[in-house]
């Protein structure tokens, strides 16, 4: 009786366990799934409650995601939710648009700006010099914000192909963002108008933190040292918040305590990125740089003649591609054993010594493996783009222009427009301002009369535009004010890009930066739908002036100085190629 007595205690018990653990696995499933579509999928949640998915930090029991206010909320099921999927989820949230909690309009409508893909591979990608303590800081550009975003995609770029982290800088104002009511935003980061929350937790191999998580970390630690006394220096009055505060000390500080990479000028030298940290990688870029100076494989190319509508093929040997891009540089800047035994890389804004990184990121830096440059160039396509806010707004009036467009001519069923940017303002490259009969003489050939114009502009006198009225239906974003009421004034530049982009024909401004990333979008879009010229990269746009620079996006051409005048179809033709190879 003793026995059988035992016999069914030992099997109550071992049923209350089995209960225990499958209420407590119930629990912590539940609690999966609450956390990854509460601050996962949920990208609206996360940024009205402060929170920043850019600091979960830690493991196991300590893992904690910290808002804004400091405050942290800590759970083992964080860590399931990221185990599961949350950093490489086959859920991108910057994949798809969904515009029904910004405004609309519906997706449906909406589908069309989308010119982005969605390839789940690429998020577990790591760069073979991984390495999330050691670091990137910057300086913004000090231009308009299409230099500042120039800059900041080459920095992100660079900071997943070294494999560190990338430290944001504290939010400022920007050059020409001061715009709108007093409710409006005025001092601005990164994550005002790109998805960096999203960025951060989707792929494996970037971490992103904010520059007063990186002073805690790393400055009032002691870990900062300067780099030729090697005396340990901690931020400047110890303060690690410098939002919306004069900068100057703070990349005074930085440059005293970060190594900046030397010589490493856009417009002067190619930056190089090794295959693998073993040395004789960067013997083989040494190598194939001084055999091409020295005449062979082509020597140094002329790119105003060389490689016209006869691109290098996108997986050609390292040397025939190193060749393509070099512009005209002679010289090659390499990430060297020394640089990456660097804690610290920080990337200043100093013109005494040439250093500014206006250039796009595929003109600078060169890829010693072809995946890695494809990888990268998909990486900006697919995830540095405009927050869904500013998308959807875009979506809007696009969506209007087209009804427009069809009121206007009833046989254009499609709704199709043409679209112009002209620049005026302060642009500091006078010859490219002229009349708008300029405007219309240069254009007409390419565009229908009385056809519907959008014109994405900063005049603000719009009368300058009457002789192009007597032609064409001409519209601008000042037409569609109700359609994008609460939207920050701020974002009126990037909602004229978005709108232009969509034009059947578009004629931009030379040496604009913000006409050359609406080519580039229309590039992106292009091969996605495999339009028209998309085997070359070559494009329906044009520009007013100079004549001999009119037609230059109608042809294949590669990268030539100076870089930022425009986009190249380098950046956007054949990128998807290898996506199988990747982890090859």
């Amino acid at each position: 009786m003793a026995k059988s007595k035992r016999s069914k205690e030992s099997s109550s018990s071992i049923i209350s366990i089995f209960l225990y653990f499958f209420v407590f696995m119930t629990f912590v499933g539940l609690t999966n799934i609450y956390l990854f579509h509460r601050f996962y999928k949920d990208s609206d949640y996360v940024h009205a409650n402060g929170l920043d998915p850019t600091n979960i930090r830690g493991s196991g029991s300590n893992l904690s995601l910290e808002n804004s206010e400091n405050s942290v909320l800590s759970s083992d099921a964080v860590e399931k939710v990221i185990n599961s999927g949350f950093r490489a989820s086959n859920i991108h949230a910057v994949a798809g648009l969904n515009c029904e909690d910004h405004g609309g309009p519906s997706n449906d409508i909406a589908k069309e700006m989308i010119f982005w893909n969605d390839i789940k591979s690429d998020a577990d990608y790591k760069s073979p010099f991984y390495d999330e303590e050691k670091y990137i800081t910057f300086e913004p550009d000090s231009g308009g914000f299409n230099n500042i975003r120039m800059a900041y995609e080459t920095i992100l770029v660079l900071a997943h192909a070294t494999g560190r982290t990338l430290v944001l800088p504290p939010e400022k104002k920007m050059y020409l963002l001061g715009k709108g009511p007093k409710e409006h935003k005025k001092e601005f980061g990164f994550n005002d108008f790109f998805h960096l929350d999203a960025i951060s937790m989707e792929h494996e191999g970037m971490n992103i933190i904010t520059m007063e998580e990186f002073l805690k970390r790393k400055g009032l630690t002691g870990q900062l040292k300067h780099l030729v006394t090697g005396e340990v220096m901690k931020p400047p009055g110890n303060q690690v918040d410098w939002n919306g505060k004069s900068l100057g000390t703070l990349w005074e500080y930085l440059r005293k305590v970060g190594k900046y990479p030397d010589h490493w000028s856009p417009g002067t030298c190619v930056a190089a990125i090794p295959a693998s940290p073993d040395p004789k990688h960067v013997e083989e870029l040494r190598q194939m740089h001084q055999e091409i100076l020295n005449g062979q494989h082509g020597g140094v190319p002329n790119p105003e003649n060389d490689f016209i509508d006869a691109p290098v093929e996108v997986d050609a040997p390292a040397v025939e591609r190193l060749r393509e891009i070099m512009a005209s540089r002679k010289e090659i800047c390499i990430y060297d054993s020394e640089l990456q035994n660097e804690q610290l890389l920080h990337f200043k804004v100093d013109h005494s010594v040439k250093a500014r990184m206006l250039t796009h990121f595929y003109s600078f830096i060169f890829f010693q493996d072809w995946k890695q440059d494809l990888w990268s160039k998909r990486f900006v396509r697919d995830h540095i783009r405009y927050v869904d806010d500013i998308v959807c707004a875009a979506a809007r009036i696009v969506n209007a222009v087209r009804e427009r467009a069809r009121k206007n001519s009833p046989e254009n069923v499609k709704g199709e427009y043409d679209s112009f940017h002209v620049r005026r303002g302060d642009f500091q490259y006078k010859g490219t301002r002229v009349e708008a009969q300029v405007l219309y003489q240069e254009s007409k050939e390419h565009l229908k009369e009385g056809g519907t114009l959008y014109i994405a502009t900063d005049e603000r006198d719009k009368s300058f535009f009457d002789p192009l009225k007597n032609h064409y239906d001409v519209t601008f974003l000042d037409d569609y004010m109700d359609l994008i009421e609460g939207v920050n004034a701020n974002y009126y530049g990037m909602l004229d890009q978005l709108v232009a982009y969509k034009g059947k024909v578009f004629y931009g401004t030379y040496r604009s930066t913000l006409s050359g990333y609406i080519n580039r979008m229309r590039g992106y879009y292009s091969t996605k739908e495999k339009l028209p010229g998309y085997e070359l990269g070559t494009l329906p746009s044009y520009y007013f002036v100079p004549q001999d620079k009119k037609y230059a996006m109608t042809k294949y051409s590669a990268v030539k100085l100076p870089l930022f005048m425009q986009e190249f179809p380098v950046s956007w033709r054949d990128i998807d190629k290898g996506t199988e190879e990747l982890h090859q």
